[in-house]
This record gives C-alpha cells, sequence and structure tokens, in this order.
C-alpha cells in the first residue's frame, strides 16, 4: 500500500505540525476562538481534523465545508447538517436523538428516514419557510443551548471560512455568525481559509463584524529536516528505500508544499518500484497539475497573466522597480496596480521576506515552462 496520500492526512500519514496541533486544542478548550490561513493545498484540512481527533472525549467535533456555498441559504444548510451529523454520529437511538435535538433547533423540521440501498437510518433536515436570517440568527446559541444540556464541548470548524464573504448578503452573515460566536459559552469555532487577502481583510478590517474577534495563527512551512526524514521513514516502512538526497530533491522541487510532496513522493513510491527515476515523478507531478493550472490561466487577463508569468520567472525583490517591469514589458508601476491586486486577492502571488513569487510553487514551475 502506497505509504503517502493525497487525501485528508491522518494518524502516521501527517506531517509534525505538533506546536500548531498544541497551540489550537489549548485554544479550542479554552474558547479561544481560532482563524487559521494558509494557501491552498497546504494541510489545513488535514490540520483540523487531526485536532479534533486528539480533543476526542473532552471536545466534541463538527467539521463543516463551506468551500461550495452559493448562498446564504446553503450555508445554513451545511452549518446545520454538520451539526446534526456530528452530533448525532454516535447516538444510540437516532429517533430519540432527533427528538432532542429538535427540541432546541426548533427553526428546523429534523426527520429519520431509511437510505434504500443500506437501509442506514439518515437524517433530513428541512429549513422550512423562514429565511436564512432567522436561522442565523439562532443557530449558534440553540448550538450552545444543548451543548449546556448534554454538559458536552464543541470545536467547530468552519473550513474555508472566507467564502462567505463572496455571498450576496455577506455582511449579513458575517453579523450574525459572529454575534453567535461571541456569545457562545460552549461552542469554540475554529475557521480555517486559503484565501489570505480576504481573510485578513475580514478579521483586521474595523470596520468588519469579525474585526479582532479571534487569535489569528498562519501556518508556515514544516521544516525541512523534518520532512525528508518524514519522507524517509514512510519510503522505509514500506519496503522502498531512498536516501536522504532524494527525500532532499522531493521537498526541494515542491518547496516543501505539504500537498505536492506528499504526492510527488506518492509518484516517486510507485514509479521507483518500476525502475523509474525521480525525474519521471516529476514530469508526471507536472502533467497531472496541467489542467487546474491552465484553468486558472487562461481566466486571467492578459496583463495579469504577462504579470503572473514575469513573478514566475524572476521572482522580483521590488515588483515595482523599473528595470523588473520593462525587463517584462509590464508598462509603468500605476500600469500594474489593478493585476497586482487580482493576483493577490486570488492568492496566487505573495510578498515573503525574500521577494515577490508565485503562491504555488507547482503552478510556478509550469509558468516558466510556459516561456519556452
Amino acid at each position: 500500500m502506497n505509504p503517502f496520500t493525497i487525501g485528508i492526512a491522518y494518524h502516521e500519514k501527517f506531517c509534525n505540525r505538533r506546536l500548531e496541533i498544541e497551540t489550537l486544542k489549548k485554544n479550542m478548550l479554552a474558547g479561544i476562538h481560532t482563524v487559521v490561513y494558509a494557501p491552498r493545498r497546504y494541510g489545513k484540512s488535514s490540520l483540523a481534523r487531526v485536532v479534533i481527533g486528539e480533543l476526542e472525549g473532552a471536545m466534541t467535533g463538527i467539521f463543516i465545508d463551506l468551500f461550495s456555498v452559493t448562498s446564504s441559504v446553503d450555508a445554513v444548510r451545511k452549518i446545520y447538517r454538520g451539526i446534526i451529523v456530528a452530533l448525532g454520529a454516535k447516538a444510540a437511538d437516532r429517533s430519540s436523538f432527533a427528538q432532542k435535538v429538535s427540541a432546541f433547533f426548533k427553526k428546523i423540521r429534523l426527520s429519520l428516514e431509511f437510505d434504500p440501498a443500506t437501509t442506514a437510518p439518515e437524517f433530513n433536515l428541512s429549513l422550512g419557510d423562514q429565511p436564512a436570517e432567522i436561522h442565523l440568527e439562532q443557530i449558534i446559541a440553540n448550538l450552545d443551548e444543548y451543548c449546556g444540556s448534554q454538559e458536552i464541548k464543541v470545536c467547530l470548524v468552519l473550513d474555508e471560512f472566507q467564502e462567505i464573504c463572496n455571498l450576496k448578503d455577506a455582511k449579513m452573515v458575517e453579523g450574525l455568525l459572529r454575534e453567535g460566536m461571541q456569545n457562545a459559552r460552549r461552542v469554540s469555532f475554529l475557521m480555517m481559509g486559503s484565501r489570505r487577502t480576504l481573510l485578513r481583510d475580514m478579521f483586521e478590517d474595523e470596520r468588519r463584524p469579525f474585526y479582532k474577534s479571534a487569535y489569528v495563527l498562519r501556518l508556515s512551512p514544516i521544516p525541512r529536516r523534518e520532512f525528508t526524514v518524514f519522507l524517509e521513514e514512510r519510503f522505509a516502512r514500506a519496503n522502498v528505500s531512498i536516501g536522504l538526497e532524494e527525500a532532499d530533491a522531493i521537498v526541494d522541487f515542491t518547496e516543501g508544499y505539504p500537498f505536492y510532496t506528499q504526492k510527488l513522493a506518492m509518484l516517486y513510491y510507485e514509479l521507483k518500484q518500476a525502475g523509474e527515476p525521480l525525474s519521471a515523478a516529476l514530469r508526471q507531478l507536472l502533467e497531472m497539475e496541467s489542467v487546474d493550472f491552465e484553468n486558472i490561466f487562461v481566466a486571467l487577463t492578459t496583463h495579469q497573466k504577462q504579470l503572473l508569468k514575469a513573478v514566475a520567472v524572476a521572482r522580483p525583490k521590488n515588483i515595482f522597480a523599473a528595470s523588473f517591469l520593462a525587463g517584462h514589458g509590464l508598462g509603468s508601476q500605476g500600469g500594474i496596480q489593478s493585476s497586482l491586486k487580482k493576483l493577490q486577492a486570488l492568492d496566487l502571488i505573495e510578498n515573503i521576506d525574500e521577494g515577490w513569487r508565485v503562491t504555488d510553487p507547482i503552478f510556478a514551475q509550469w509558468l516558466r515552462g510556459q516561456q519556452s
């Protein structure tokens, strides 16, 4: 069995993050609401799952993915369903659980149905005729009251939390969730997000409801040595040996980006057994990701594409330097402002201590390949 994963990394497939795990566990137990941000595919969801798993017994974990949310009604439905499924997962009698929970969540209609294929009992949830605003006014308070009645605490994970910013009535959703969070006594919020510009605006703009409302944790890269040791050990446990040089090469190519490091290692595990070199896995990774990269690239304007490719190639220390702008045909400083703002909002480029770079290192490799 392949010792690596490109899905949620559980148990031994999860690499380190002990400091972050302990910080998040302490915060959740203390009722300190926390927002975690990092680029896409950086292991945030896996981290949240590990935290929930290690809190089991002390807190009930509820995981809600808001990535595909399209409206406030959709958000309400996802939150309710996540709550009901998580709370009912260990109920010995689901029928009595449905009655019990309905006494607190009075705005929804909850019934128990049986899956025709598996005969397993499933919860059917209806929002009734009430608008989303009414549900959002009460949903967290209702959850908090239920927790009090059962003498439990909840860690409520809202993954891809920044997606509520894109809703038509985003201000209303933000305001009501913030009010519920502020008044909760037994519910700790763990908000995860990948669109960092949007998240920073949510929590650092004094005009927004969530301003200064949560502990902010930025996920840093996993230390290089920890990743290389992890790779060597995972290969060895699967009876395939790689040396430190190969493990270093994997981390070098992916720049320690968790998703790509796992995926490249997963590909190389299969190819190495067939006698193929690491370079074959590198090519395969780029080929597999190219469709996703093409879709991102074609959605940009011509000038945004130019700027993105220029950053991938040059990694400028000063993006407004005349030599950089002229060398890549980008026009004036004022001319790139709009493209720069858009690329940052999409989290496609970032400014770090070493200068500007494309956030996704494999996307950067792909962009450099388009130059030839």
